[in-house]
Order: C-alpha cells, then structure tokens, then sequence
C-alpha cells in the first residue's frame, strides 16, 4: 500500500511539476532523480540545465518529493535509480536491513543559522518553547538537535519539537511565534537575518560533518548497472564545477527549479553553496558516525556501526568517475 501511494506521488510530480522536455528528449534514458528544497541539490539541477546528463545518454527528470524517509523508499523499492537524500534517513533504512547507499556527497555540512524569535535574548530562554522540522528523522531534525546541543540545550527535554512538513511552514511558524526557533538554511535564513533576528550559533562555522542531499542509490542497481552509474556521477561533478566556475548560470537553475524570484536569496544562496560544494565529493566517514551516534539515541543497537561507515557507502563508482571524465 505505502509503495502504491508513492508510485502515484511520483507519476503525479512527473506529470504536472516538471518543465516541459523538448521532443528528442524521449530517446534518451529517462532517470527521474528525487530531491527536496534544498540548495545542496544544485549539482543536479545545474547538471541537467547543462546538457551533462544528455551527453550521457540521460534525461534526468528531478523530481522534488518531501521528506528523506520517502525519497528513500523510493530508492530501495527501485522507483528511482538515484535520489538526493540526508545520510540520517539513509543510514536508518541500510541498518534496518534496507538496500540503499549512499554514492557522493555534495557538502561537508550545509550553512544552517540557529535562529530565534527577536524576544529571545539567550538560548536558556528556549527551555521549555517550541521548535520544529520537516520531519522526524529528516535532515532538519539532525541539524536542530545539533545546533541545540552546541548552544547547551538538550533537544530531547528541553523543547518541543513539531513536524510541519516543509520549510515554508517552519518560517510561517517563526514569524507568527508558533515556535520560538528553527535551525534554517540560508535560503529560509536570509529574510531573517536581513532583519537583525538573533542567531545562536551558524553551524557552517562549527566542525560539524552532516552528509546532506547526497547522490543515493541501491547496491543492487549500481551491481546490475555500473556505467550509468559511473556516468550520471561524471556529469553530477562536472555540474559542480560549473556552479564553483559560472555564477550566473547556476543562479539561473536555483531560481528555475527552486521557483525562487527573490534576487538576494538566489543570489546569496548560490555563493553560499558555491563555496562549500566539494569538487571531489566522496561520502565523509565522521558524517556517518555522527549520524550514527544521533540514531544511538533511539536505537542504541545502533553502536555496532560505529566507526564501521563501509554498509551506508559505495566509493567505487565516484572514484572510477573521478578517473575518468
């Protein structure tokens, strides 16, 4: 039942959310590729806006689905090839006996701001308030509970933590004073921070490893097609690098895919990101231990994958990619 709802998700983004494709698209192989909203996917989009994909073989379809847990389904039930998922929602389905892996990841962290409400003048003022994700499990529960635990709060007493569904709903929520903080990245976090709200703490000046919006796939799909694979990571990297190269262009494809027409934020976004975005961008193994030592929590048979990343990672494919351009 829950895959059939997820079929019809996808044939209905498919049908009604996508740009229209040019006729000789369809002689192409067509790969729809999960993402969410965030800027950590402009590899992708880059990539496909480029011709890199085509050149390939390939019509990359992205396909904006909400909330890892599903993106990720999707990959083990083998709706879609490749996705763009957080390690946490990854990492859970892997252990739990899920075929999934994680492929290449775009950033060691994303920028995410630790914001409050303006009455808020310290984070002992936070104790007993509300905050919220997307969802539980997702990768803006991960980044919460750490922005949290590096300001001195425990997130598991010390607030309430409400799922909403998206970032819009989590700024609707701050705005209004629903909840009293939110971990944002930059492009939710520019409004606010154009206007002087607090910030407790900016994660992307922490060490703080955190494998987001990375390429996923299954094992059984890279064993049963090791050159798509190959070839679809050569055009995500090259995507990469022209976002580091051309500005612009990429300013371009957030604005198209992300239906963002605010030029600050395109434009502040895609610097951001352009920054961080990691030209060789293999699955960093402190990322899956944090991810793993978060799940300890809940899960605590979870420690048998401490400092044991190789079950969540495939490197092969990206290095033989990396070899051959």
């Amino acid at each position: 039942m829950m895959r059939q709802h997820l079929l019809l998700i996808i044939a209905a983004l498919c049908a009604f959310c996508l740009p229209q494709q040019p006729a000789h698209t369809q002689e192409l192989r067509r790969i729809l590729y999960g993402t969410s909203a965030s800027p950590a996917h402009l590899p992708v989009w880059v990539a496909k806006d480029a011709g890199y994909f085509e050149k390939y073989g390939f019509n990359v379809e992205p396909v904006q689905i909400r909330g890892g847990s599903l993106i990720t389904l999707a990959i083990i039930t083998g709706d879609l090839p490749f996705s763009g998922v957080g390690a946490e929602s990854v990492v859970a389905a892997r252990a739990a006996g899920g075929d999934v892996a994680l492929l290449a990841c775009p950033v060691a962290a994303d920028p995410v701001y630790l914001i409050t409400r303006p009455e808020i003048k310290s984070a002992a003022e936070l104790k007993g308030q509300a905050s919220a994700v997307t969802r539980y499990g997702s990768t803006t529960h991960f980044y919460l509970r750490a922005a949290l635990q590096h300001v001195g709060l425990n997130p598991d007493k010390d607030m309430t933590v409400l799922q909403l569904g998206a970032g819009p709903e989590m700024v609707a929520a701050l705005e209004v004073g629903r909840i009293a903080a939110a971990a944002l990245t930059t492009r939710y976090a520019i409004p606010f921070l154009e206007r002087g709200w607090p910030v407790l703490v900016d994660l992307s000046n922490t060490d703080l490893v955190y494998p987001s919006s990375c390429v996923t796939s299954s094992r059984a799909f890279i064993r049963a097609e090791p050159k798509i694979t190959e070839d679809f990571l050569r055009a995500y990297v090259a995507g990469i690098h022209l976002i580091k190269k051309d500005h612009q262009f990429a300013e371009k494809s957030f604005s198209k895919w992300l239906r963002e027409k605010d030029a600050v934020i395109v434009k502040k976004s895609v610097s951001a990101y352009a920054r961080i975005f990691k030209p060789a961008p293999f699955v960093p193994d402190k990322g899956i231990e944090n991810v793993v030592k978060d799940l300890i929590r809940t899960r605590p048979e979870f420690k048998e994958y401490l400092r044991w990343p190789e079950p969540f990672r495939e490197n092969g494919p990206l290095k033989r990619a990396l070899q051959e351009k």
